[in-house]
C-alpha cells in the first residue's frame, strides 16, 4: 500500500511544464480602463494596438449622459472633408482604419502638455500625438496636438471623451487627416 500511494506522488524535484505567457501581460486589465482619466487615454492606445473598434468606442460619451451629441472640431484645413461629423463617423473612421486590408501595425505616442480642470468630472487635457501605421507596402505618419473634453458620467462613473478639437499643427497629417483619409 506504501508503494501505490508513493507511486501516486508526484516527484518535487521535476521541472513542471511551463505555461504559456499571457498576451495582455503588460496591459491593464479591461475592467480597469476608463475608472480615471489617465486610463481613458490607456484605453484609446490599447484600441489602436489591439484594432478593436469596439474598445475605442467605449472611449466616448452616450449621447444620453450628456444630452447632446460627440462634438469634434477638426483642423482647419480638413473642415471641408469632415463637416458635420458625429459619433458614429468617429467610430466607422476608426474601424475603416485598423481593417485597411494590408495595414499591420499601428503605434500611438501621446504626451499631455496640460490639464485644465473645470470641476471634479469634468476637464480638458492638451496632448501631443504621433501615430505610424506600418501597411506592407507604406507607412503613413499622423502627428499634432488636441485637446479632449472628458467628463465622468454619473451613470457608471466611468470617463468619456466628450470633445476633440484639433488643432493647427506644421504638420502636413494630423489626426484630422487621418479620420477624413478613411472616413
Amino acid at each position: 500500500m506504501l508503494f501505490a500511494l508513493a507511486s501516486a506522488c508526484t516527484n518535487p524535484f521535476d521541472t513542471r511544464t511551463p505555461e504559456e505567457p499571457d498576451p495582455g501581460s503588460g496591459q491593464p486589465p479591461l475592467n480597469n480602463l476608463q475608472n480615471n482619466p489617465d486610463s481613458l487615454r490607456a484605453q484609446m492606445k490599447l484600441a489602436f494596438q489591439l484594432k478593436d473598434p469596439q474598445l475605442y468606442g467605449e472611449c466616448f460619451v452616450n449621447p444620453a449622459f450628456i444630452g447632446t451629441g460627440f462634438l469634434f472640431t477638426p483642423e482647419q484645413d480638413e473642415v471641408p472633408r469632415l463637416m458635420n461629423w458625429t459619433l458614429a463617423d468617429e467610430t466607422k473612421y476608426f474601424s475603416n482604419f485598423v481593417n485597411a486590408g494590408d495595414l499591420v501595425s499601428v503605434e500611438l505616442r501621446d504626451s499631455v502638455i496640460s490639464r485644465f480642470e473645470t470641476s471634479l468630472d469634468t476637464f480638458k487635457t492638451e496632448f501631443s500625438y504621433l501615430i505610424t501605421a506600418e501597411f506592407r507596402t507604406k507607412t503613413e505618419r499622423y502627428q499634432g496636438r488636441s485637446i479632449l473634453g472628458i467628463l465622468r458620467a454619473q451613470a457608471d462613473q466611468l470617463w468619456y471623451i466628450y470633445e476633440w478639437v484639433d488643432l493647427p499643427d506644421r504638420s502636413d497629417s494630423t489626426w484630422s487627416t487621418l479620420k477624413a483619409n478613411y472616413r
